[in-house]
């Protein structure tokens, strides 16, 4: 199945799943040579989706390819899918209107002019992200998430290349702590990584429900899982659920890129990137979101795209 996407202008494909190219070891959402790619799960096929850009950032286009095709019931629910990816729908404007009257920030807008903020297919796996990359570096985390999927996730081959796909709750929730230490990861994030793969499997966990929900509510409800804080749910709420309200404000990454081109003499603290970045209102996550990117570009250099 061919069909094309009109995205909400600006968009700038290239930037916005290009950094999906910049680290060797990304298995899920994979980006090189202009083309995106990567399996969704929608009820129990799986399909790869290719995308690649057939507009301009002003005038965005994109050409979509699904293999294998689907059924008449599944195309609707695969279109809407890859727009919420892909960040298709978002609309820039009034999180542009802020930032551009910024002195400082406006320079960061320019420079990204059109970057949309991509999502997870479900809150799920937003959520094993966050717990996987507590406390580490992104190239390490993104490597030892890659060992996680291929030992949990399973494999659709397409035109003789396989893809790897994320791994389900149910699949997740029987793993043994010690099979995922033994990839690197800790015994608090193997034992929490479980516990919730055994809760969404069992319907006691109902992610995709919170979506409507308040960061209050949202945060109060998962910081009581074992292994899971403030850090990580904010910046599950930005991945998986797109709530720009929410900002992952003692991310070292956000503190550190904050204190440089926001113009701050030292490391900020996480309350004083709240602080700052409340003149966003409620795009201040997206802000957030801007400022690790940028931080992101500047750490991994395009040199590291193989």
């Amino acid at each position: 199945m061919k069909f094309v996407i009109v995205p909400k202008s600006p968009f700038n494909f290239d930037l916005t799943v290009g950094i999906h190219g910049r680290f060797p070891a990304q298995c899920v959402d994979l980006y090189s040579n202009g083309v995106y790619e990567r399996v969704l799960r929608i009820g129990e096929k799986n399909h790869l989706i290719k995308a690649q850009s057939a507009g301009l950032v002003k005038k965005p286009r994109l050409s979509v390819e699904v293999l294998p095709s689907p059924g008449e019931v599944d195309k609707k629910a695969i279109k809407k899918k890859i727009r919420w990816i892909l960040g298709a729908d978002g609309d820039l404007k009034e999180f542009y209107g802020v930032g551009l009257a910024n002195n400082k920030f406006a320079p960061i807008i320019k420079k990204l002019y059109g970057l949309k903020a991509v999502h997870t297919p479900t809150i799920f796996e937003a959520l094993i992200i966050a717990i996987t990359e507590q406390q580490l570096g992104l190239p390490v985390a993104i490597r030892l998430r890659r060992r996680l999927v291929e030992r949990y996730g399973e494999i659709l081959t397409v035109r003789g290349k396989s893809y790897h796909v994320f791994p389900t709750p149910s699949v997740l929730s029987r793993a043994k702590p010690p099979d995922i230490r033994g990839m690197g990861l800790s015994t608090k994030k193997a034992e929490c990584i479980i516990d919730i793969a055994k809760r969404v499997a069992g319907g006691e966990l109902r992610l995709e429900e919170m979506r409507d929900w308040s960061l209050e509510q949202v945060s109060d409800s998962l910081t009581k899982i074992k292994g899971v804080g403030p850090w990580t749910v904010e910046y599950m709420m930005l991945r998986g659920m797109g709530r720009y309200d929410a900002v992952p404000a003692d991310d070292i990454a956000l503190r550190s890129s904050v204190t440089e081109f926001l113009g701050e003499k030292k490391r900020v603290s996480a309350a004083k990137v709240r602080e700052l970045l409340e003149p966003f209102g409620k795009y201040r996550g997206y802000a957030a979101f801007y400022l690790l990117y940028t931080y992101a570009l500047q750490k991994y250099p395009q040199k590291l795209l193989l």
